[in-house]
């Protein structure tokens, strides 16, 4: 247990982001099956938040699979019970056999999206949420998608879209969860953000998603406090967040504003460089390492939570069996490593689909998509038009008679 759990007196079997800002992980109530939206500007602590959940899945015996597309999360796997695995360009995974072994050991995995074609990363995305539908483990498992606003974009429909939407909508009943972070709330699609019974929202100030967060948390909800919440949210500091989660703050008006806590367990990737005039050292500009140097929630100090609204009841919690026990007694990693690399074991790491990737060196074929010189030519226009020879030998004919009559 954490110095910080014990000092201000909080259940040690909570997910603890704050202060006041804590959550059941065991039971049916468990938030390892629920649906989490994170957003904020960049730099406004998201992916910090989202690291801490995470060590607290970690410390509390729950699984989790991270796709890091920002390797942010890069030094999660320095934490006993944690595996981190990197495909290089070129390879893809076998998601069923990773859900099969997911299914075997209580560890959790970092991908690393960082790096790979966009494309790429959506396929695999795709591949392991159909793979994780498919399964039906019996446990929870808790699915972190960064950058979720490539994989379920507000306009278009990637490979990613329709497999996450459907972890959303059908997980809970599986006892699978997700959070999808994302720094533009505008961007991400409704119909995946529609499931998300829970809301941590740092600092936000553009209006397009400003606007787009109105319209998810409004419903039901008196307008006003609206208003003067999405307020304290464009005025928020960084580590600041705002909390919104009916089914959990029910006796607190559904609103939870908080700190989020600083004593991280494993350094953090994501921070922004500081930047210096010349001559001066490179630092990064981390979230501060402790609580106390959280700057203070001045902007949304005052903030009255409304009486619980009666439209706002939670949907019924799925009876099906989540196997969601304490698990803290079997919380000792394996000796063995989980995820094997592809120089050991090819049967994750592996490229079912292409062929182009099978030769030696593993250099792509060009994409069929590219023109070559001669298919330039052919479709490159002729520079003269036999229309435009002809209308300009009219018009010169007629331009002389006009001339020889006048004469």
């Amino acid at each position: 247990m954490s110095e910080f759990i014990r000092e201000h007196g909080i259940d040690p079997q909570q997910v603890v982001l704050g202060k006041q800002l804590h959550l059941p992980a065991y039971g049916e109530d468990s938030v390892i099956s629920s649906v989490f939206f994170v957003t904020g500007k960049r730099g406004s602590g998201k992916s910090w938040t989202t690291a801490v959940m995470m060590e607290e899945f970690n410390r509390l015996g729950l699984q989790f699979v991270c796709f890091d597309a920002l390797d942010a999360h890069g030094n999660l796997p320095d934490l006993p019970g944690v595996e981190g695995l990197k495909p290089a360009i070129g390879q893809s995974v076998d998601m069923k056999a990773l859900v099969k072994r997911l299914g075997e050991t209580n560890k959790s995995l970092v991908i690393k999206l960082a790096g790979l074609p966009l494309l790429t990363q959506q396929e695999l995305i795709a591949d392991y949420c159909e793979a994780l539908l498919e399964a039906h483990l019996g446990k929870g498992i808790h699915t972190v998608i960064e950058e979720c606003q490539d994989f379920i974009p507000q306009m278009g429909r990637p490979i990613s879209f329709d497999p996450i939407v459907r972890l959303c909508k059908l997980g809970r009943a599986l006892g699978y969860g997700a959070t999808l972070v994302s720094q533009r709330p505008a961007g991400v699609n409704k119909e995946a953000l529609s499931q998300a019974s829970i809301y941590l929202v740092h600092n936000v100030i553009n209006n397009r998603d400003l606007k787009a967060l109105d319209e998810q948390l409004s419903f039901g909800t008196d307008k006003k406090v609206v208003k003067r919440l999405l307020n304290g949210i464009a005025a928020a500091r960084k580590g600041e967040c705002v909390a919104y989660a009916p089914e959990y703050f029910r006796d607190r008006g559904y609103i939870v504003v908080d700190k989020i806590r600083g004593d991280r367990r494993v350094e953090h990737k994501g921070n922004n460089i500081n930047v210096q005039a010349a001559g001066a050292h490179l630092e990064t500009n981390a979230i501060p390492t402790s609580v106390e140097e959280i700057s203070s929630v001045e902007a949304l100090q005052g903030f009255s939570a409304p009486e619980p609204i009666k439209a706002l009841e939670p949907e019924p919690i799925s009876a099906a069996p989540r196997n969601l026990g304490n698990p803290l007694a079997n919380t000792e990693p394996a000796k063995e490593s989980f995820y094997p690399n592809l120089d050991t074991q090819p049967e994750i790491l592996k490229n079912p689909r292409a062929t182009e990737w099978q030769s030696e060196n593993l250099e792509p074929s060009k994409p069929n998509y590219e023109y070559t010189p001669e298919k330039l030519e052919e479709k490159r226009p002729s520079k003269r038009s036999p229309l435009l020879a002809i209308a300009g030998t009219v018009i010169a004919s007629g331009f002389a008679y006009t001339l020889i009559r006048r004469i």
